[in-house]
């Protein structure tokens, strides 16, 4: 049976393929400058300006625009979406590659990842499985910096992530939702093109406990060396709704 013309005009795609064009669009509200004072002041804390530096899932290395020339001795960005690493209009050498498959063969002392996007991991085996690569690309004091969403941050921000809009001729609407049992912070954004064309992205966050991101690094070769709210060098905790991670080598 055929489908429909308008069938034919809908495709399903990977995450960031399309939704690339407008990206920067959607997130404009963002402070970029504002988040990398913050990961300023926790790289003067734990790092020097010799430090050997990866960011990764850099998207499309808004954050790394706003990162100082001096502040590492070298920077290499990353990402899983090639189509993100487009909009990369700063020096800094990129790489498109999976934070599952990292492929570098060198020892890094400040890694980093921004942007909860360590929620894009969706179950123990990912999680662990990284944080192993995580351990193998680390100098022996180098640390590793990122952060994730707690579902009071999902059920904070669900309401407004539900939109619709035009931008450069594209036509987008973003359903945000999530499925409170499972743990799961889904939002598919479907993306109409001036030749008719339609996309569909389905982007899925997994939202992890507090203590669940402890458990799994304790079965590693990584501790915790400091937990803090985001943004601040306050302790964490379970209520918090973004939580930042310093995590070191078991040397």
């Amino acid at each position: 049976m055929q489908g429909t013309e308008e069938d034919n005009n809908l495709e399903n795609i990977k995450p960031y393929s399309k939704f690339s064009e407008i990206y920067a669009h959607l997130m404009k509200s963002v402070d970029y400058q504002f988040w990398a004072e913050y990961l300023r002041k926790i790289h003067k804390r734990y790092g020097t300006k010799n430090d050997l530096a990866l960011e990764i899932a850099s998207g499309n290395c808004m954050l790394a625009q706003h990162i100082r020339t001096n502040e590492f001795k070298k920077i290499f960005l990353s990402d899983l979406s090639l189509e993100m690493l487009k909009y990369n209009k700063t020096e800094y050498p990129a790489v498109c590659c999976n934070m599952l498959q990292l492929p570098f063969k060198v020892k890094f002392d400040f890694i980093f990842s921004t942007f909860d996007s360590i929620n894009y991991l969706q179950n123990k085996k990912e999680l662990k499985l990284f944080f192993e690569q995580i351990y193998n690309l680390l100098s022996e004091n180098g640390c590793f910096v990122f952060d994730v969403a707690l579902m009071q941050n999902s059920i904070r921000h669900v309401k407004k992530l539900n939109r619709i809009g035009k931008h450069k001729g594209i036509k987008y609407k973003q359903i945000s939702k999530i499925n409170l049992k499972d743990k799961i912070h889904k939002n598919i954004l479907e993306l109409e093109f001036k030749n008719g064309k339609t996309y569909i992205e389905e982007h899925t966050q997994k939202i992890f406990d507090f203590y669940y991101y402890f458990q799994v690094l304790d079965q590693t070769k990584l501790f915790v060396a400091e937990c803090l709210e985001a943004f601040t060098f306050n302790h964490a905790s379970p209520h918090s709704e973004r939580v930042q991670f310093i995590v070191k080598r078991k040397n």
